[in-house]
């Protein structure tokens, strides 16, 4: 017979804006749903703007729970960090489609997006595979400023490709 988990008390939605979507961390620690995060066991919710002003339409966790995933209907993907509930780097750009469907590789490198009209999108979420995807699509040779901002808007220019 499996361990009994401790039953989940307080509200993580505001009463009639229920979206339906819902998440529990890998370790059990934390549940996410409709722009809000808590602790398991919880007596009140943070609120988060997890997909800047629009709706919440998939959430997955990585395997090691550190990071979660935020697919918004307007096709808007995030990731946070789930120990300081901040966001990793700016938005991934998608085709703008809603994003149905978020899963992580299982080495947490890759995270793969489905959508209904969009075939299956991979995005490397491991640091070094995303430069060198980064640097790829630049064809391997230096990243200018422009390109820099909109690959890696969150952090200081530098030259890392060619």
């Amino acid at each position: 017979m499996g361990q009994r988990q401790p039953p989940l008390d307080g509200s993580i939605t505001d009463p009639g804006q229920a979206s339906g979507r819902l998440a529990l961390s890998p370790r059990n620690d934390l549940v996410v749903g409709d722009n809000r995060i808590a602790r398991h066991g919880f007596t009140r919710s943070a609120a988060l703007d997890l997909v800047q002003g629009g709706h919440i339409s998939a959430l997955a966790f990585s395997p090691d729970g550190q990071t979660l995933s935020v697919g918004g209907d307007a096709g808007t993907l995030r990731l946070w960090d789930t120990t300081t509930q901040q966001t990793l780097g700016g938005p991934f750009p998608t085709p703008g489609e809603p994003i149905r469907s978020l899963a992580f590789s299982p080495d947490n490198t890759t995270l793969l997006v489905g959508g209904d009209r969009v075939p299956l999108q991979h995005y490397p979420v491991d640091p070094t595979r995303a430069t060198t995807h980064a640097c790829a699509r630049a064809g391997n040779v230096a990243l200018t400023r422009a390109e820099w901002e909109t690959y890696v808007p969150d952090a200081p220019y530098r030259r890392v490709c060619g």
